[in-house]
């Protein structure tokens, strides 16, 4: 997704020495890893997830959903103790100030080369990106969660609860649990890097247009199963 934005394209053009060496063309090092160590740290973290929730309450109940198949939550959205896994291991930003922290880091680098108003604005877009996904992940996680909720799906070994469970996907029984995790941790993090990165062309076609095709079939495969039961 890199490699196809504005930045990689010009990054690739200086390397070849079709652009001069002067020009501006910013790596991977140049946003996420400022103080030239290996602590690459983004506002949204690796997931996509973070607390506070939104002030929207359609997107805060969106993220909440998201977070309750991460496990971080449980089913009635009491933290459990996978929560201070997430803590320890700095995954996702848990305050304001942490997730302005990074978010600031990031606009002063962008801020080298861009107005800040243009800066702010290319992140609100990343912002848009994750809320219409996660509208759509939500959906999803829902449809699977009253599959478990009806006893149409059996609860998989290893849960917790009777809800999906998307850090344990790989080991789950049935087509509509594995594309769910793939809709998760594939598809919905291709839209919103993609956004991130300023690639909307990778955003849609390998993030978007496969989010609308996961639900499509999710829903499908959902309706055949209770139709079977």
């Amino acid at each position: 997704m890199y490699s196809g934005s504005k930045h990689g394209v010009r990054h690739g053009l200086k390397q070849m020495g079709v652009l001069p060496a002067t020009t501006p063309a910013p790596t991977c090092q140049d946003c996420h890893m400022q103080d030239g160590d290996h602590e690459v740290r983004t506002p949204w973290g690796f997931l996509a997830v973070r607390l506070p929730l939104p002030e929207d309450p359609e997107w805060a109940a969106d993220q909440a959903t998201i977070l309750m198949a991460l496990g971080v939550l449980d089913p009635d959205g009491n933290p459990t103790p996978r929560l201070d896994v997430v803590k320890a291991a700095q995954v996702a930003r848990l305050t304001q100030e942490d997730f302005d922290k990074e978010r600031d880091k990031l606009i002063d680098a962008c801020t080298r080369c861009h107005s800040e108003s243009f800066a702010v604005a290319q992140m609100k877009k990343g912002d848009d990106m994750i809320r219409q996904a996660d509208r759509m992940l939500a959906r999803a996680i829902r449809v699977v969660a009253g599959l478990y909720k009806d006893g149409v799906l059996e609860k998989p070994d290893g849960y917790a609860y009777a809800f999906p469970d998307l850090l344990a996907f790989h080991d789950a029984p049935t087509h509509i649990e594995q594309r769910l995790f793939e809709m998760h941790l594939k598809h919905r993090m291709r839209a919103f890097q993609g956004a991130f990165h300023n690639n909307p062309d990778y955003a849609l076609w390998y993030g978007w247009s496969e989010l609308v095709r996961d639900v499509t079939e999710i829903e499908e495969m959902a309706a055949a199963l209770r139709a079977a039961k």
